[in-house]
């Protein structure tokens, strides 16, 4: 089958799985724990919560249960969970259909499925920018649905399991082993993607809903502002014309060119793990804030909330360690203030969730640290990058610059949600703010979110701490935002001012560039970007390749190709086997710096130079390697006494062969 027909119905598919696997448990675990109204909310509201609940409780649950029993005795657990909620689900489907509200499913889907698919021509196999974070995905799902958890390093063959946050890759691994054959790692993710971005409405809503700020909008106004706005991204459009006047070269990603802000689509096709982080703490904190503004305490509602907000608490530790960081940071600064105004009670009820929380993710928490070799000094103290600045300043003083232009550089980054946010300031109270805890809330997790995120860095590759932890503070700005436009419009109609009107074309063009980028990034001929695709004909000649090993070749055979490039990405995109060394970025998931050197030392030689067959014999099964996948693109290959030809393949085509290396000719 074509490859992007069978990548398009495989996303489907997959989708269409996320109904029981996450929604009807979601349902479940609404109608059990009662909280954030569920049972009173109307049809549509009450799918949106389900969904919120099945993306940022299920992880953990799973996560024990796939550690315990393994993958499909998990995946039967949330089937049937599902099945008890059934019913009520399908009451719900008796009210009159929300076309307007299908219609934009359908269109997040087919964005979403523009963002991860492979093009297919029948010759050659266009990939998309996504695969730079889609290999790890796609690679950490098969290794769970593989080999179940702690999982093992997809891209390190060791005895130690990888040290990573796994709990999305638990939801995606379901998803994948439910689908069979016509779902793989890369079709999953792109479904917890999309219903990921379902879950984020749900909490818009509830957030809303809790924070009292839109009690007096009527409905339809706020639906359409919060629309409106989550498209857009901040003023990277204007970073990228400034690039491309002082290097002659359009960037694709123009998040890039600063510490990275990235907007809500960009961030649920690249890293919904993150945004999904974002929503379990949210969520914990918004079920325990509505329980401190009830009136009457209720034993039972205490318990539930208490169960809810641990389990989500132990979710986004899983999900994101990044975000779990400012959501730990933002519930300490909320018990401060409750313990200084003496609301014990309240005090008492989120230090026992914190405690269930801390309970549920211990074993989650040991395994990051047994099974990484960097977990000393992976965070650091670090003013905030600013792109504008790092690219004509580099010379003494350039902290205290980066700290006085710290504002600015959120607000660059932020776009319209930093307009929207003054705004809002500027025509609400803050004893109005502030009436509600959910509301005050909003203004603690933007403080925690923006402060960590200005002031820390991860050491680990990127600053991904930087770049995630500030998903706590979006959700406040977005909903301030909205807040600000809908009580600033007179009468029905969302009217935007001039300065929040042209902000807002902005972040829409930034967001428009980035995801044309996704597709069109081999035309900007950008040189950091020569590693991706470039040989489009290999690479579809390695998804067939890979696809034949699958189904042809033992699953714990390690499969090697060369880790010659930069980033290889095929093995973990189509691949089922593992892999001795995938490339030099190896180390993600825990290994050594010192053993991936060593690895990539030993390894590397069989694909560059003509060595005897002995020699790559000895060299591969040092290595633990049981095939060898070499292709046109390999200097070996060239040469027409090499190994690879004096040695019976397992598999050929004109630019790809597979050779057991037991099969090695002396």
């Amino acid at each position: 089958m074509n490859g992007t027909l069978s990548d398009a119905c495989g996303v489907l598919l997959a989708t269409l799985l996320g109904v029981p696997l996450v929604l009807l448990p979601g349902y479940a675990l609404g109608t059990i724990t009662g909280v954030l109204a569920f049972r009173t909310l109307p049809p549509g509201q009450r799918a949106l919560c389900a969904s919120l609940l099945g993306i940022a409780l299920l992880p953990a649950l799973d996560a024990l249960l796939i550690q315990a029993a393994g993958v499909p005795v998990a995946a039967l657990a949330n089937a049937g969970l599902g099945l008890a909620a059934l019913r009520p689900a399908l009451r719900d489907l008796r009210s009159p259909l929300d076309r307007p509200a299908l219609a934009l499913g359908v269109l997040w889907l087919g964005i979403v499925t523009y963002a991860l698919i492979d093009i297919d021509t029948g010759t050659v196999l266009h990939q998309p920018l996504t695969i730079i974070d889609l290999v790890k995905h796609a690679a950490l799902t098969r290794a769970i649905v593989e080999h179940g958890l702690p999982p093992v390093d997809p891209f390190f063959a060791r005895p130690e399991r990888a040290g990573y946050y796994y709990f999305f890759y638990t939801l995606t691994a379901l998803v994948d082993w439910a689908g069979g054959w016509l779902v793989d790692g890369r079709t999953a993710f792109a479904s917890l993607a999309v219903w990921t971005g379902i879950a984020l409405l749900g909490l818009l809503d509830r957030l809303l809903a809790a924070t009292g700020l839109a009690r007096d909008i009527a409905p339809r106004l706020l639906r359409r502002a919060v629309l409106v706005l989550l498209p857009a991204g901040g003023l990277d459009i204007l970073l990228v014309f400034s690039n491309r006047a002082g290097t002659g070269f359009w960037i694709p990603v123009p998040e890039w060119l600063n510490e990275q802000v990235v907007n809500w689509p960009t961030s649920l096709v690249w890293v919904p793990h993150h945004v999904a982080a974002a929503l379990a703490g949210w969520l914990g904190l918004l079920v325990l804030a509505q329980r401190a503004d009830g009136a009457t305490p209720d034993r039972r509602a205490e318990a539930a909330a208490i169960a809810t907000a641990g389990l989500a608490f132990a979710a986004c530790a899983g999900l994101s360690i990044w975000v779990c960081l400012g959501a730990v940071a933002a519930a300490g600064i909320w018990l401060a203030l409750l313990g200084f105004e003496r609301r014990w009670r309240d005090v008492a009820r989120l230090a026992a969730a914190g405690f269930v929380g801390a309970v549920l993710a211990a074993p989650y928490l040991v395994g990051i640290l047994a099974n990484r070799a960097d977990t000393g000094g992976t965070i650091r103290f670090a003013i905030r990058r600013f792109g504008p600045l790092e690219q004509i300043y580099d010379g003494p003083g350039l902290d205290l610059l980066r700290l006085i232009l710290l504002p600015m550089n959120y607000y660059v980054a932020l776009g319209v949600f930093a307009g929207g946010a003054l705004l809002f300031w500027h025509v609400v109270p803050r004893r109005e703010a502030h009436a509600r805890e959910a509301s005050r809330l909003l203004t603690i997790c933007a403080a925690a979110g923006l402060l960590l995120g200005g002031f820390l860095r991860s050491a680990i590759l990127n600053n991904d701490l930087g770049a995630r932890v500030v998903l706590l503070a979006q959700v406040s700005a977005l909903v301030w935002t909205a807040v600000a436009l809908t009580r600033t419009s007179p009468g029905p109609r969302l009217r935007l001012s001039g300065s929040l009107g042209a902000l807002l074309v902005l972040g829409y063009a930034s967001t428009l560039y980035g995801f044309v980028g996704m597709r069109a990034y081999p035309a900007a001929e950008h040189p950091q970007f020569a590693i991706l695709n470039g040989r489009p004909d290999i690479d579809r000649s390695l998804r067939a390749a890979y696809s034949w090993a699958g189904t042809h070749l033992p699953v714990d055979l390690v499969l090697q190709a060369s880790p010659l490039p930069h980033r290889v990405f095929d093995f973990g995109l189509y691949g089922t086997q593992p892999v001795a060394v995938a490339d030099r970025e190896a180390r993600l998931f825990g290994a050594t710096p010192e053993a991936v050197a060593a690895r990539l030392a030993a390894v590397s030689p069989i694909f560059d130079a003509t060595l005897p067959a002995a020699e790559v014999r000895r060299r591969a099964a040092e290595a633990g390697i049981g095939a060898l996948v070499v292709t046109a693109a390999d200097a070996a290959w060239r040469e027409p006494t090499s190994w690879i030809w004096r040695t019976r393949a397992a598999y050929a085509d004109p630019l790809v062969r597979i050779l057991r290396v037991e099969d090695l000719d002396d």
